[in-house]
């Protein structure tokens, strides 16, 4: 294996869909920062976040409010197992929607304890912005974005409402849909008509990152201290403008506006390599979901995934620890 350079490295890390039982089991097992990181969550939420991770109660962990501090929780510790065995400094961060407070995290622009109380408000407030069974959320394969939305405004003109939008832009040929589930069920039937390869409907509560979760926007605002954060020790991508930024009062306004904005994934990682002049993306969290969807957007990008013994192991050996 080549061994790593000194490359402009990013970190990138997964946010809610990436979770399963036993997420991170092996790291925990073998790293004292990762028992201590996952001892931290439990006081820090008051909860037994070792039973929740690694226990057998897949519903209670696909419960939002549980779900993103339980993602957090792994991707941190994970990153805290990084940092003290390899001393690796990314040149820049992102994540994907929840994964953007990973991100803050590792950039030092906010503490772990804070963020933990910040996700599960978070997955709480978006839970609960509206009722069950309002929305839903579907991955299109195979569409370029710009037929997708065409299909979108056809549908919202002919039920005079704007009930569907798009809520992730993955790569050039995924996209994520999310709205009224009436108003998705109809664009899903037109998006297959319109030559969709594949279309999957999401697991989740609700349709996240639209205007039906203004009230979540509104309510997380209200929750966050603006003095928990302080300006990041490294650049920091947004999701909501797939731009870089560093200063804490961008990290506040921007996690909140991702809330009711399209995760702009595709754009994020182009902008790393052409801003950051990124060589190496490190996805860090419980999945490689991240990782794909980078070889999707740029076939010849440089990317690995941590989350496990045996890939921190790989890790290790690539930049020669």
């Amino acid at each position: 294996m080549e061994k790593l350079s000194n490359p402009n490295i990013a970190f990138v890390f997964p946010g809610q869909g990436s979770q399963h039982i036993g997420m991170g089991k092996d790291i925990f097992e073998n790293f004292n920062e990762a028992r201590l990181t996952l001892e931290e969550s439990s006081d820090i939420l008051g909860l037994d976040m070792k039973n929740l991770i690694l226990g057998e109660d897949e519903a209670a962990l696909n419960l939002t409010e549980n779900t993103q501090p339980a993602i957090l929780t792994v991707s941190i510790a994970i990153l805290r197992v990084i940092e003290k065995e390899t001393g690796l400094k990314p040149v820049c961060v992102s994540g994907h929607s929840l994964g953007e407070y990973s991100a803050n995290v590792s950039a030092g622009s906010i503490d772990f304890s804070n963020t933990l109380l910040i996700t599960k408000k978070r997955g709480f407030f978006m839970q609960t912005a509206c009722p069950v069974g309002f929305g839903k959320m579907a991955a299109v394969i195979g569409l370029d974005e710009n037929v997708i939305k065409s299909v979108i405004d056809e549908v919202n003109l002919l039920k005079n409402k704007a009930g569907v939008f798009i809520a992730n832009i993955n790569s050039a040929i995924q996209n994520v849909i999310s709205g009224i589930s009436s108003f998705v069920d109809e664009t899903c039937l037109l998006l297959r008509e319109r030559g969709a390869k594949k279309i999957v409907i999401l697991s989740v509560s609700a349709p996240f990152h639209t205007p039906f979760m203004d009230s979540a926007k509104e309510n997380l605002s209200s929750f966050i201290k603006k003095d928990w954060f302080r300006d990041a020790g490294c650049d920091i991508f947004s999701n909501a403008t797939s731009l870089n930024y560093s200063r804490k009062d961008d990290a506040v306004r921007l996690l909140l506006e991702q809330i009711v904005s399209p995760v702009m994934w595709k754009d994020i990682i182009v902008n790393m390599e052409k801003i950051s002049e990124v060589s190496k993306f490190i996805e860090i969290g419980p999945s490689n979901v991240l990782s794909g969807l980078i070889k999707r957007i740029d076939k010849n990008a440089d990317v690995m995934s941590v989350n496990s013994v045996s890939t921190f192991k790989e890790l290790k050996s690539l930049i020669g620890v």
